[in-house]
């Protein structure tokens, strides 16, 4: 009788072990097999390339050309969110004369261990404006930066400038950093104001500093009407009181106060003759 409760627990055990050993590999089996399919969608997303039409690039033209190709070649990728590893193979199929055979060389190099390998969209673009945007350019751009204030400009059209600044110059600022530096370019009325106020993005910021400016021309725009009509109605009060005074253009003829006595003598009547004639 033991020995069969042996065995009979021997059994119990080995059936427990076959169980959790099967299910240990299917789950294994499952893995693999996930990552199979990931490897497999990996394959199809990096060998087929989205359709999508960009801008061609030849290198031609000064460095804002290259700033404003790849400004609107982000845009593209973003848009369709196409990955990051194939925006390196769209990008360079655009490339055109120069540009194409620089990028050509620049393969060879990389497949002689001369360069860095290009990997990411960011690595191209870093290997694009070692190229094509000098040096002294970004240095005349971070100058401009520096001293860039709002002047004679509308909110909407400062911030459009000095956000188009910090995106040549590829800053990469903090959220934060551009709301302060937004605010310390602002003309100083509305910089007054907006300093006291609340916000909590650069949004925020942008529509709050251009409703301060509004309320800042209206005000102004009261003020000199003001203004208009009170020098206006002095003008004219002034204008009555000399009225009541001869102009100097009339001629002013004072009267005499002596009569005045006449040049010519009357002449006295003449007296006939008394005496007459005989013959």
């Amino acid at each position: 009788m033991a020995r069969e409760d042996v065995h009979h627990n021997r059994k119990r055990r080995h059936h427990h072990q076959h169980r959790h050993s099967s299910r240990t590999s299917h789950v294994e089996h499952e893995q693999r097999r996930h990552h199979n399919h990931e490897e497999r969608r990996h394959h199809v997303a990096t060998t087929y390339l989205p359709c999508v039409k960009l801008r061609s690039f030849s290198g031609k033209g000064d460095p804002n050309v290259y700033l404003g190709w790849e400004a609107k070649v982000d845009q593209i990728f973003h848009v369709h969110g196409v990955l990051d590893e194939q925006r390196v193979r769209l990008a360079s199929l655009e490339f055109l004369d120069y540009v194409m055979q620089w990028w050509h060389q620049t393969l060879m190099d990389i497949g002689l261990n001369k360069r860095s390998l290009v990997v990411s969209w960011n690595d191209l673009k870093a290997c694009l404006r070692d190229r094509f945007v000098p040096p002294h350019f970004r240095k005349d751009l971070l100058l401009k930066l520096q001293r860039f204030h709002q002047g004679t400009l509308s909110v909407d059209d400062y911030f459009k400038e000095l956000d188009t600044l910090l995106i040549k110059v590829d800053m990469n600022e903090s959220e934060e950093a551009k709301m302060a530096r937004f605010v310390s370019g602002l003309r100083r009325d509305s910089q007054d104001v907006v300093k006291l106020q609340e916000y909590s993005s650069l949004q925020t910021l942008v529509h709050l500093a251009s409703k301060v400016e509004s309320q800042i021309a209206r005000k102004n725009a009261f003020k000199n009407s003001s203004l208009d009509g009170y020098y206006h109605s002095s003008w004219k009060n002034k204008d009555k009181s000399f009225s009541k005074f001869p102009s100097k253009d009339s001629t002013f003829k004072p009267r005499d106060s002596k009569p005045s006595t006449s040049t010519s003598t009357p002449k006295s009547p003449t007296k006939s003759s008394s005496k007459k004639c005989f013959k």
